[in-house]
C-alpha cells in the first residue's frame, strides 16, 4: 500500500520527532492518533504494508508516556506492542520500548527485550543511525542492573558508533560516557562528558535529553562537594524537564534540589543520613531490582518503597537511581573506618 495512504505510519514519525524536541503534549497527541488510526486498519482488515503500523505507534506512545511520567499508559502501550513484535521490528523499536520499560524499573524486561532483538552485547544488528540510541538506552539498563563494566561497553560502543552528522549522536556518546564515569565516582570525567552532552543536546534542539545530562553533572559536582555549581546544573536540568513537560524527571529534579539546599554540609554524610531502611531500600535498588521486587522482598507495598527511594533522593542530594551507587559506596567506605 502506498505511503500516502498510512497517516499511521506518518503519525508515528511524527509523534517520535516530538519526543526527541522536547514537545511530549504534541508527541502524545500525534502517538494516540497513530495508535487509533493503526487500530482501525486492522478491525478493518487491511494489513497489506501495515502489520507493523499498530505495535510501532504503541512503542512510541509508551516512548511518550514514559517521558512525562504516564506509568500507567507507558506499561500498557509497551506491553501491547512488545506482544506483537517480531525480533527485526524489536531492533527497530528498541530505543522507544527501552525507555519505557526503565521509567516502569522494569529492567527484566529491558534485558528480555535485548535478547529478542539480538542486541544483548553488540549493537551491530541495529541500523546504524541507531546504534549510539540503543547503547545508550542499554548503559542505562546496565547501570540499573548495577553491572558497571557492561555498561562501559556500551558506552564504548556508541563512541564507536555515533556519526556527529547525525543528529543526537555527538550528546548520545558523551552522555552514555558521563554516566558511566559517575557509577565509577569518576566525577570530574563524568562532569566533563555529561557537561558536553549537554551542550550537544541544547545546539541539536534536544531540551529532554540535554535536561538528563546537566542532572549527570548535578550528580558528579555533589559528589565533589561543589553544593552551589551543583544546585545551579539541577535548576537548570528541572527547568528544561518542565519546559518538555517531563513530569517525572522534574519532580526528581525538584526532590534533588530541596535536598541539597537543605543540608548543611556538602558532602554526602555518615550512615546517619538514612534510616536502616532507607539504606536497604537504596542498596537493593543500586543492585537493579524494581520497585515491585524491592516491596516483595522486604515485604512491604511498593508506594513504601517509593516514598523511601524519595527520601534517599532528597537526603543524598542525588537526582536519580543510577547517581546512587557512588554516595552508598561512600557511606559503606565510612562504615568500615
Amino acid at each position: 500500500m502506498d505511503d500516502e495512504t498510512r497517516p499511521a505510519e506518518r503519525s508515528t514519525g511524527a509523534a517520535r520527532n516530538q519526543v526527541l524536541r522536547g514537545r511530549l503534549s504534541r508527541a502524545t497527541e500525534l502517538a494516540a492518533r497513530a495508535v487509533a488510526t493503526a487500530a482501525q486498519s486492522v478491525s478493518q482488515g487491511h494489513s497489506q504494508g501495515q502489520g507493523e503500523d499498530l505495535p510501532a505507534a504503541l512503542a512510541v506512545q509508551a516512548w511518550a508516556a514514559a517521558w512525562r511520567g504516564d506509568s500507567q499508559l507507558a506499561d500498557q502501550a509497551s506491553a501491547r506492542a512488545m506482544h506483537q513484535l517480531d525480533a527485526g521490528w524489536t531492533r527497530r523499536l528498541l530505543v522507544e520500548l527501552l525507555g519505557a520499560r526503565l521509567h516502569l524499573g522494569d529492567v527484566d524486561g529491558c534485558q528480555r527485550l535485548a535478547t529478542v532483538a539480538g542486541v544483548e552485547t553488540d549493537p551491530v544488528r541495529v541500523a546504524p543511525v541507531l546504534r549510539p540510541w540503543v547503547c545508550e538506552s542499554m548503559v542505562n539498563v546496565e547501570l540499573t542492573r548495577s553491572r558497571p563494566a557492561r555498561a562501559a561497553l556500551w558506552a564504548e560502543h556508541a563512541a564507536e558508533t555515533s556519526q556527529p552528522a547525525m543528529w543526537g549522536h555527538t550528546g548520545l556518546m558523551h552522555l552514555a560516557n558521563g554516566q558511566v564515569a559517575l557509577a565509577r565516582n569518576d566525577l570530574q570525567v563524568a562532569q566533563l562528558r555529561a557537561g558536553r552532552a549537554a551542550e550537544a543536546f541544547t545546539d541539536a534542539g534536544m531540551p529532554g535529553y540535554a535536561a538528563r545530562s546537566h542532572a549527570v553533572v548535578g550528580a558528579a559536582l555533589i559528589g565533589m562537594g561543589e553544593r552551589d555549581a551543583a544546585l545551579r546544573e539541577l535548576s537548570a536540568a528541572r527547568r528544561l524537564a518542565e519546559s518538555c513537560g517531563a513530569r517525572a524527571l522534574a519532580a526528581e529534579l525538584v526532590d534533588a534540589q530541596l535536598g541539597l539546599s537543605v543540608r548543611r554540609a556538602p558532602q554526602v554524610r555518615s550512615m546517619d543520613t538514612l534510616t536502616v531502611r532507607e539504606h536497604e531500600v537504596a542498596e537493593l535498588a543500586v543492585r537493579g531490582l524494581t520497585n515491585r521486587q524491592i516491596a516483595e522482598k522486604l515485604v512491604v507495598s511498593v508506594k513504601t518503597v517509593e516514598g523511601h527511594l524519595s527520601r534517599v533522593f532528597t537526603k543524598l542530594g542525588v537526582p536519580c537511581r543510577t547517581a546512587l551507587a557512588a554516595p552508598l559506596r561512600k557511606i559503606d567506605a565510612e562504615l568500615v573506618h
